[in-house]
């Protein structure tokens, strides 16, 4: 009897340790809005784009695994005119002078605050003249309460959740309960 109960503190020390473990590594930073927002369509060319992620990002010039960000019209040149640059929550990358009106993918890729790079895209569209001068027109821009849709892919959002590690918490957890069950009809 003493061992099922010893196996039995063992295993629930073990499944709790599994599922402490894994519930941090599963939240990964994420877009919260985007100038110009993910589906607008502008009037005029824009002189930079604007990401917001919801949480400090951590700051890494290494291309293959820092921060980047292409915004490619439909022939793939990217009008991307410098290096992204990272001011906390904030990345901001100026654009060329001389947009065309047409379609544009923002491909971006950051380090979140846990130390993983996490990335995605969208698309906007300049439907008027090339660039100007002043700021392009807001449209449908995300609120806080309106999240745009890069922020609310499941896809995106799930890619760090810890599956193999929550799997092997339950079935340490249902080892536990056999093993409490056994010792009950024993105690019988």
């Amino acid at each position: 009897m003493s061992r099922i109960r010893t196996a039995l503190a063992g295993l629930t020390v073990a499944a709790v340790a599994v599922l402490a473990a894994a519930s941090p590594a599963s939240a990964h930073d994420a877009l919260v809005s985007s100038t110009p927002a993910a589906g607008e369509q502008l009037a005029a060319a824009p002189e930079q784009i604007v990401l917001t992620f919801s949480n400090t990002l951590i700051a890494v010039e290494e291309e293959a695994d820092g921060t980047a960000v292409v915004v490619a019209d439909e022939s793939g040149r990217d009008w991307a005119a410098g290096d992204p640059v990272v001011d906390g929550d904030t990345v901001t990358v100026p654009l060329e002078e001389g947009m065309p009106a047409g379609s544009y993918r923002v491909t971006w890729q950051v380090v979140s605050s846990d130390g993983h790079p996490t990335s995605g895209e969208y698309d906007f569209t300049v439907a008027g003249e090339t660039a100007s001068d002043g700021p392009s027109a807001p449209a449908d821009e995300p609120t806080a309460d309106e999240p745009s849709p890069a922020a609310t892919d499941p896809a995106a959002q799930d890619a760090g959740t810890p599956w193999p590690l929550i799997g092997l918490g339950v079935l340490l957890l249902a080892a536990a309960a056999t093993l409490m069950t056994i010792a009950a009809r024993r105690r019988r």
